[in-house]
């Protein structure tokens, strides 16, 4: 169906007819879903795995094998576990929240800085309030066998501000960066330039929001601790717990980044 224009009351032209912006809205979130089911996996173990390092009842590399074998050995059980089911509401939510709203800023013209703006904000949201209802989760699913009480105020605190970086660092930094790739002296393509952009800008996010992860887990863990004995725990697990976090971000942004924005970029041409 062709395009169409429309007056609004905003004295802009709708791009899209109504029946094409639902089979847009449609695509999206089938892109949401696909990307979302293709990386919450190792999302999911990874997660886990952090929190059981971080507190002593697994090394890290032991916590990502032992997640491993149980996808393989029990696949069935595994997508049925609540820490498959919340990273896969998680992460199908994010990219959902922020196609609709790019596709509902391209049906009424809005420009482009002002699309990311909307984007950031309203993707923000979704993702800070369901990522810190999941980190809930999974720190009284994993956390110290022996902390029975509430979640810090601080620690909902720190989660939301690791989580506002992550999400500038995955939908709007590479949008930003890419263009700075393509007039650099390496001359790539639009597609390499977008690509790489994606991968890179959320995983340089994580050197500055591990520590802020792990301060927020430690506040839960261990109560009692001074800040000399969280940093010293921050120093001693920050490599390691940022290659994770690296290796976590780049299906969690990257590849399902890269994976979401395909689908929706042929959009058009299969309608």
């Amino acid at each position: 169906m062709s395009e169409i224009s429309i007056k609004t009351g905003l004295d802009k032209p709708l791009v899209y007819s109504k029946e094409k912006l639902m089979k847009l809205y449609g695509i999206d979130l089938f892109a949401a879903v696909s990307s979302s089911a293709m990386v919450s996996p190792f999302i999911a173990v990874v997660d886990r795995s952090i929190i059981e390092n971080l507190n002593g009842t697994r090394p890290l590399g032991e916590g990502i094998k032992y997640g491993f074998r149980s996808i393989v050995s029990h696949p069935f059980k595994f997508s049925l576990s609540p820490q498959f089911r919340l990273i896969l509401g998680l992460y199908f939510s994010t990219y959902a929240t922020a196609n609709m709203v790019g596709t509902t800023c391209e049906q009424y013209s809005v420009d482009s800085s002002k699309t990311s703006m909307y984007k950031f904000i309203v993707t923000t949201v979704t993702n800070m309030s369901l990522c810190i209802y999941k980190d809930r989760a999974f720190t009284r699913l994993f956390g110290a066998s022996s902390a029975t009480h509430a979640l810090p105020k601080l620690s909902y605190l720190l989660f939301a501000a690791r989580d506002s970086l992550t999400i500038a660092a995955s939908f709007n930094a590479p949008a930003y960066f890419a263009p700075l790739l393509q007039e650099s002296s390496w001359k790539v393509s639009e597609t390499t330039a977008s690509t790489v952009a994606q991968l890179l800008c959320p995983a340089v996010a994580q050197f500055f929001s591990t520590p802020v992860h792990l301060y927020a887990l430690d506040l839960y863990n261990r109560p009692g601790a001074n800040l000399a004995m969280r940093s010293q725990l921050i120093k001693k697990e920050y490599f390691k717990s940022s290659l994770a976090r690296i290796a976590r971000i780049g299906p969690a942004f990257g590849i399902g980044g890269v994976g979401n924005s395909y689908i929706r970029s042929i959009r058009n041409d299969v309608l």
